[in-house]
């Protein structure tokens, strides 16, 4: 195999990167969209919260994680009595990009110096002070089949003591680094009173965290079957949730400006997944089939997703259908699979259905785990079509896509929500906002991009601070795309028809190769997938531009050597706080 085909260079050989300490986020960022989806819209009765399971619950002195900000005690932020500066003059904004100088694409536009004794509005709204923001954590243990995603994809996690100290360091980062207008956010951690499916709990669970912790906003939530009743209770009492897993987009427009996620909504996905099954795939043979006799056979489309209980997903669905009407597409089959069935018993019935009706073409959107059943059963029944990957939940993940049954998912393609892979020690040396900060790498970084995206709102909402000015800093933020390595970002009203209170807006094109070594370990594993156009990522409207084929090998990434040069984040020396 050519090398040029195995890794990607970038140009011109630049120094890598050395500013305090290796980025642990960067190189497990695929593992950490899956667990996180696992967490979010899987079985019911086997997982529990954004973590897991059951445990009494615990509120009140003992959960509450104390910020020690000792590098912000001694900062003077503003001269007493003076207007705030205009946002070009603050010491920590960088001209060229409009943006803080922290070592990030997605750092926040610039925003005035706050000074020490300006009036920043006081109790503004519940879990909020003059001196604090109040944010909790929904933590429970992790589920069996959490477990099971984090062993597939090799994610070790510390020890609890250990993770709430991380905890601890990265919130404080945030808040010398970001604009909080004279307040530190204050972590209480909440331990949930029942299992991840029980709506019940998940409701008096929400009702507690907004009337016993007086929460502003909380990070994470339970399981898919009791994820909508626990928003609703928290959205019913103005408390603002950073949860969910690409729900379709009227959830978030109804829930505004309360909820937020950094995956797309599934109607979003479902636009990129339309776009480019109309655009590139309908109308002609599938030639990627298993079944040589299909290679002759106009594609005949049939879907497999995942719904809950409370038909959470369907909505989702059922705009997909119409997008593909639109183009004159139709899916001959689609068929759900409950996330707290049967799994084997489901994909038996599932792949019989889709051969009897002369399915060519299988369109995934389903939890991560969920194709190995479905492979499984497709090789027993001597039913080998193509499987179309649109970027469900992880299966667009080559450490998942190796348990799934090889001489099917041989002919699997399509496109992905995630990023390539960089050379692991490449990452090391790079870097990330916490680490840059701190001058050490932390063994983990718990809910790194929820805490991101939650002091980038606070930081652009300005000094009264609610859940309306918070979504209006967010629908401020200058968006990033035309990125290999970095997620197209951005919120509000410019680029989807509707608002958007998710931040991944963009897909690349892949497919399987599943001789392709495992270029990031010496352990012999086989199996990667291989990014066209040198891991181009599309926007909406935009995945029909390109033509290249899939299953040739030329001009596609397995793993870049080091991050291209117009994807890496600007570098500057290490600050303390906003000024110094």
């Amino acid at each position: 195999m050519d090398e040029s085909t195995e890794r990607a260079p970038t140009a011109g050989g630049a120094e890598r990167p050395g500013s305090g300490g290796g980025s642990a986020i960067l190189r497990y960022w695929p593992v950490l969209v899956v667990v996180v989806v696992v967490a979010a819209v899987v079985a019911i009765a086997t997982l529990g919260g954004d973590d897991g399971d059951d445990d009494e619950l615990t509120a009140g002195p003992d959960t509450t994680e104390q910020v020690d900000d000792d590098a912000g005690d001694d900062e003077t932020v503003g001269d007493g009595g003076d207007e705030p500066e205009d946002a070009s003059d603050a010491p920590d904004c960088d001209p060229e990009t409009g943006r803080i100088m922290v070592p990030s694409l997605f750092a926040p536009n610039c925003v005035p110096l706050w000074p020490d004794d300006a009036d920043n509005g006081g109790a503004t709204h519940q879990g909020v002070t003059a001196d604090e923001i109040v944010v909790a954590i929904y933590d429970a243990e992790a589920s069996d089949l959490v477990r099971e995603a984090q062993d597939a994809t090799g994610v070790t996690t510390p020890e609890e003591a250990e993770e709430a100290e991380n905890r601890l360091k990265m919130v404080g980062a945030f808040n010398d680094l970001f604009e909080t207008y004279g307040r530190e956010v204050r972590v209480e951690v909440f331990i949930p009173s029942g299992e991840g499916g029980d709506e019940a709990a998940a409701r008096a669970d929400a009702i507690r965290i907004a009337e016993e912790l007086e929460a502003f906003a909380v990070i994470g939530g339970p399981g898919a079957g009791a994820i909508n009743a626990y928003v609703n209770e928290l959205v019913d009492r103005d408390v603002m949730c950073f949860c969910t897993a690409s729900q379709p987009i009227e959830n978030y427009i109804e829930w505004s400006p309360y909820v937020w996620s950094g995956l797309m909504a599934s109607t979003q996905g479902y636009v990129h997944r339309a776009d480019f099954i109309a655009d590139r795939l309908a109308g002609s043979p599938a030639q990627y089939a298993g079944d040589p006799e299909m290679h002759d056979t106009d594609r005949v489309f049939g879907l497999v997703y995942y719904e809950t209980p409370d038909g959470a997903y369907q909505a989702g669905v059922d705009f997909f259908e119409e997008r593909l009407a639109e183009d004159g597409v139709e899916l001959t089959t689609s068929i759900a699979f409950m996330v707290d069935g049967n799994r084997e018993e489901q994909a038996q019935s599932i792949m019989t259905r889709m051969n009897s009706d002369g399915v060519t073409s299988v369109i995934l959107a389903t939890d991560p785990l969920m194709p190995q059943q479905l492979t499984n059963q497709a090789t027993n029944q001597d039913y080998f079509p193509e499987w179309i990957v649109v970027g469900a939940s992880g299966t667009d993940n080559s450490n998942l896509a190796r348990l799934y049954d090889q001489d099917q998912w041989e002919n699997a393609f399509g496109l992905s929500y995630l990023l390539p892979p960089i050379d692991p020690g490449y990452e090391q040396q790079e870097g990330n906002i916490i680490s840059w900060h701190l001058g050490e790498e932390l063994s983990n970084y718990p809910d790194y991009f929820s805490w991101l995206r939650f002091f980038t709102g606070v930081h652009l909402a300005g000094p009264e601070l609610t859940p309306e000015s918070f979504r209006d800093g967010m629908f401020s933020f200058e968006p990033v795309s035309g990125h290999q390595t970095q997620f197209g970002t951005s919120y509000g009203e410019d680029l989807w028809d509707w608002p958007d209170y998710l931040g991944a807006d963009d897909v690349t094109l892949i497919f399987w190769d599943r001789e392709a070594p495992d270029p990031r370990t010496d352990a012999g594993e086989v199996g990667m997938y291989r990014y066209l156009d040198e891991a181009r990522r599309y926007l909406p409207g935009e995945v029909g531009e390109t033509t290249t084929p899939f299953f040739e090998q030329e001009g596609t990434v397995i793993m870049f050597d080091e991050r291209p040069e117009g994807d890496r984040p600007p570098r500057y020396p290490r600050r303390s706080g906003r000024d110094g």
